[in-house]
């Protein structure tokens, strides 16, 4: 294990040496979490929450640093009362109130919290946050990851397991190297596209869950940091460089890999969207006018031109050109500016697409077609390449080094 990784882990481990652990603390109760864990943010709008678990569970109670347990086996509320907490049980009555800190814990093995129908692992610690709940879900690692693997990587068959392993790895790379990102806030992760989308025991899988438990531990990294395991779902035949997709720093293992034909059974590995002209100035008029913060209309559209692409085939440069005027778009936001023509809340699948221009006999553009290929942003492993070389035979990390070049693939813990 390498120097800085070490370090990582006795940070994590010193970081709860300085706080509270709950339901480390009384023999009584029986849930614990092994380290590494991961502290995920699940809610932070509601003013009272419905908190339980399977069977009887504890709840811990901390006012001024001084603890107090109870155990119940219904349903508790916790509410915010003005910046404190209190619990409350089925008849309304009150447990305790004043509080600054309500953690829910199971109380024996493989049980589970529940919060508004869905299982979590783990203890859940609530928090008063103005005149809201912090509801914070404290999990060890490796079931953290059977509850964001599956909704990432779809239901899998045997023959594809080692493309789910290699999605464990990812995620979990992405997750250890993210510890403490937020500082001193009470969590590491939070449960959204901002992180990982993180949905509990309701979406576990048990072939996932094989595939995370044969990978326990693994992790991806470069030059002993852990990398940013970027993923997407279908590269449409080759990946793309970080620094040409994005505005950020070349990266030596986020370089353009030739995928070959792995994700050509993707239903994204080819698309096609149509649009009338009036519809493609409309989209162009919504984001210039979010972009400049006033609305903004153009003249009608003459022509689109694809002045520059990476070198996985995504475009780098285009211009929309008006009778009046041209407008220059740059990199993956293309994707932002045109949406899809079937779906407005949806940007276009990918930035790699020709385009088809049809005109009318005077020459003016009635449509404009995109042929594309790929969905996502084309940086790091393509999800559904991945699925196609396991279904070769390729093992996760042999899958792992050839999305991220000059990579290791080591064991963590």
């Amino acid at each position: 294990m390498t120097f800085r990784i070490i370090v990582g882990l006795l940070l994590l481990v010193l970081a709860w040496s300085c706080a509270t652990v709950p339901g480390l603390r009384e023999e009584t109760v029986t849930t614990f979490i092994k380290v590494p864990f991961v502290r995920v943010l699940l809610e932070e709008n509601r003013e009272e929450v419905t908190l339980g678990a399977e069977g009887s569970f504890a709840i811990e109670c901390l006012r001024e640093g001084k603890q107090t347990i109870f155990y119940s086996s219904q349903l508790v509320q916790v509410a915010n009362e003005g910046e404190r907490l209190k619990v409350i049980n089925k008849n309304r009555d009150i447990i305790q109130d004043g509080l600054d800190e309500v953690n829910i814990i199971p109380r024996g093995n493989n049980k589970h919290l529940l919060l508004a129908g869905k299982g979590y692992r783990g203890i859940m610690k609530v928090l008063p946050y103005g005149r809201s709940l912090r509801l914070i879900n404290i999990v060890y690692m490796e079931d953290y990851l059977k509850g964001v693997v599956p909704p990432e990587i779809g239901k899998r068959t045997d023959d594809e397991i080692e493309a789910v392993k290699a999605q464990a790895v990812a995620a979990r790379t992405y997750a250890m190297s993210h510890l403490q990102q937020y500082g001193a806030e009470p969590y590491d992760m939070k449960s959204s596209i901002i992180d990982q989308l993180y949905e509990g025991v309701q979406v576990e899988e048990k072939l996932v869950n094989r595939a995370i438990e044969k990978t326990a531990g693994y992790v991806v990294t470069h030059h002993d940091d852990f990398i940013n395991a970027y993923y997407h779902s279908t590269c449409g035949g080759m990946t793309d460089d970080i620094a040409d997709v994005w505005d950020k720093t070349e990266t030596p293992y986020l370089k353009p890999v030739n995928d070959g034909d792995a994700c050509s059974w993707s239903k994204y590995y080819r698309w096609r969207e149509e649009f009338t002209e009036q519809l493609l100035r409309t989209r162009v008029e919504q984001y210039l006018s979010g972009e400049r913060g006033r609305d903004i209309s153009i003249s009608p559209i003459t022509d689109i031109l694809i002045t520059g692409r990476t070198a996985g085939g995504r475009i780098d440069r285009l211009t929309v050109k008006t009778e009046n005027d041209a407008y220059r778009f740059y990199k993956d936001r293309i994707r932002w500016v045109f949406k899809r023509a079937s779906n407005p809340e949806l940007i276009l699948p990918s930035s790699n697409f020709e385009t088809e221009i049809r005109r009318d006999n005077t020459g003016r553009v009635q449509k404009i077609i995109f042929n594309g290929r790929g969905y996502g942003h084309g940086v790091g492993m393509c999800q559904c390449g991945a699925i196609g070389l396991a279904r070769k035979g390729w093992s996760f990390d042999k899958i792992l080094q050839h999305y991220y070049t000059e990579v290791e693939v080591k064991k963590l813990y």
